[in-house]
């Protein structure tokens, strides 16, 4: 039996910092996108490489990004947490997942379909504003993390 309580009430979607600027109109709208799903500790959400169709939501858990460059297995310092999204690349082209997800430990995520998503943002720009908002914070600081967490550059002789 899974320890989550899962969203019984769309207000409650509101706590998280991708949805805090949604009326709760949006909300549902946005909700009923999304399916929630529970990963157990080690299960992937979705793995680099592959064709990219769903974004991931995290409410309740953990969840670590793995990205391999050239051979080289590197990742962001912190955990994904409650309010993280990842699978971002499934929103732009040439959907394919830059990244690996797994679950550190059990994870509640809500799950979206990426033409379902891009349709709702056609439909409802300021959705659309509140989400991108989120993600392109979120993202700018998983690539300053990564630049801490590089090969070391060359030195000038």
């Amino acid at each position: 039996m899974s320890k989550f309580v899962y969203i019984k009430d769309i207000n409650q979607l509101a706590a998280y910092p991708v949805f805090s600027r949604l009326s709760e109109d949006q909300l549902r709208k946005f909700y009923d996108i999304c399916v929630e799903e529970t990963f157990l500790p080690g299960a992937v959400l979705h793995k680099q490489g592959d064709p990219a169709e769903k974004v991931y939501i995290i409410l309740q858990g953990q969840a670590a990004e793995e990205l391999t460059v050239g051979g080289r297995a590197m990742s962001p310092l912190k955990p994904l947490g409650a309010g993280d999204v990842t699978g971002c690349s499934a929103l732009f082209p040439p959907n394919v997942h830059t990244c690996t997800a797994r679950a550190i430990t059990e994870v509640n995520a809500l799950v979206m379909d990426s033409e379902k998503m891009r349709k709702l943002f056609d439909e409802d720009c300021e959705i659309a504003r509140s989400f991108y908002r989120h993600i392109i914070g979120a993202l700018h600081h998983r690539m300053r993390t990564l630049e801490m967490v590089g090969p070391p550059k060359p030195s000038e002789n």
